[in-house]
């Protein structure tokens, strides 16, 4: 062999060992080969179209949040109006009632002088799920159920408007600031904030960390109070959409509610309710029932404020605002699932109308009245301040709805 094909032969030797892949080991200590250009490339494609993937995500994870926090955050400005004074309701006003049987039920209570009838307007299956909470507010009737969902009803039109679906769990209480803002509680423990003109939601309330179990705006609409399984009561600010404040309470509290004048509030538990003034956190008095409690509201009266509470036992229970058990009258056949309360002109003068609800199936409407000057003569003449008077009143009206009826509200506005 010449010498110039020997070093041809090397050449092509070294070329050999060159472009011979050498084995190496893989991080797991298993051989493999080393990438080629393509393999490069693909490798490199793989990457780019992960880190574009990524990318992608990171993009898709940000704008979430980001619709998020404007979901959230909607609006700064929070603030409800305060309310004007309502007009007594002259010749009729509305009742409202939500049942097992997923059926909403709506009445006008119709008045002629002293004579009360009702009459049912609308009956129909609203939900999928058991109706758990109804408000009206002006021209807007909503309800919610075990379906997570929120329908919205326009009463001047009598249309169905569309549901809201911001909630994630079983939709426990709902309450109208007039006409212009609709809150809602649900057991995912979130409260919303909604503007009706375009039922957006305004801000969403996140500070208990069970269910929800009940909502109440302050008159003035700066605050509201909501109670929930975590065994807390917190205070909103709704001018801001932040918490005021949260205070453990020593059980589960079932129903909060303001008195009329704003000054106080109550918080009702299992067998007892405890009357707070605000700005306070210790109660001013503690109502001890025998009963279980279901429903409670504060009405005042000749100036003073008197809590009603409906019970296991078919009665409403009667309270002084120190806590004292004045009076209890039976009002149904089986127990008290819902009260509420109403201005009402009978015969020219206006009067506070309580309606209430039953597990027997029918609404109820009373005479404050006739419930409390009992209460108030007896006081007057007696010197006994424990003594509880068993009061027997007869009703203004009375429907049968003939099915198990589980919440209900009121409203002055007919269309």
């Amino acid at each position: 062999m010449s010498e110039s094909q020997r070093k041809r032969a090397k050449t092509m030797t070294t070329a050999s060992k060159t472009a011979t892949p050498k084995k190496t080991k893989s991080k797991t200590g298993v051989a493999r080969k080393p990438k080629t250009e393509v393999g490069k490339a693909i490798e490199s494609s793989k990457r780019d179209i992960t880190k574009s993937e990524n990318s992608k995500k990171e993009i898709t994870k940000k704008d979430t949040k980001s619709e998020s926090k404007k979901k959230d955050n909607k609006s700064e400005n929070t603030d409800l109006p305060a309310l004007p004074k309502s007009e007594p309701a002259h010749d009729s006003f509305l009742v409202v009632a939500g049942t097992y049987e997923r059926i909403l039920y709506g009445l006008e209570a119709r008045v002629v002088g002293s004579v009360m009838t009702l009459n049912p307007q609308f009956i129909f299956p609203a939900h999928i799920g058991c109706i758990k909470a109804v408000s009206a507010g002006g021209r807007y009737l909503a309800s919610g159920s075990t379906d997570e969902v929120i329908k919205l009803y326009d009463l001047k039109k009598r249309v169905e408007l569309g549901s809201l679906h911001e909630h994630s769990g079983s939709i426990t209480a709902l309450q109208f600031h007039g006409g212009s803002h609709l809150l809602s509680a649900s057991e995912d423990g979130v409260i919303c904030i909604f503007r009706t003109n375009d039922w957006e939601p305004l801000k969403m309330l996140r500070g208990h960390k069970g269910a929800v179990n009940s909502i109440a705006i302050h008159p003035s609409g700066k605050l509201a109070l909501s109670v929930a399984q975590d065994r807390t009561i917190i205070i909103w600010n709704l001018l801001t959409g932040q918490r005021a404040s949260r205070v453990k309470t020593p059980q589960v509290g079932e129903i909060v509610a303001w008195s009329p004048s704003g000054s106080h509030y109550i918080v009702a538990y299992a067998t007892e309710v405890q009357v707070y003034k605000v700005g306070q956190t210790e109660s001013l008095a503690t109502v001890f029932s025998k009963q279980r409690i279901l429903c409670a509201l504060v009405a005042s009266y000749e100036n003073a404020e008197y809590v009603l509470c409906g019970s296991q036992d078919k009665r409403i229970h009667i309270y002084s605002a120190d806590g004292v058990e004045r009076a209890s009258v039976v009002c149904h056949e089986n127990r008290i699932k819902g009260l509420s309360l109403v201005d009402v002109v009978l015969d020219g003068v206006v009067h506070a109308v309580v309606v209430s609800i039953s597990s027997d199936g029918r609404i109820k409407t009373w005479k404050l009245a006739d419930l409390l000057d009992p209460i108030c003569k007896h006081a007057e003449q007696s010197t006994a301040s424990d003594e509880v008077m068993d009061l027997v009143a007869e009703p203004l009206a009375t429907y049968n709805a003939d099915v198990r009826l589980t919440c209900v509200a009121s409203s002055t506005a007919t269309f």
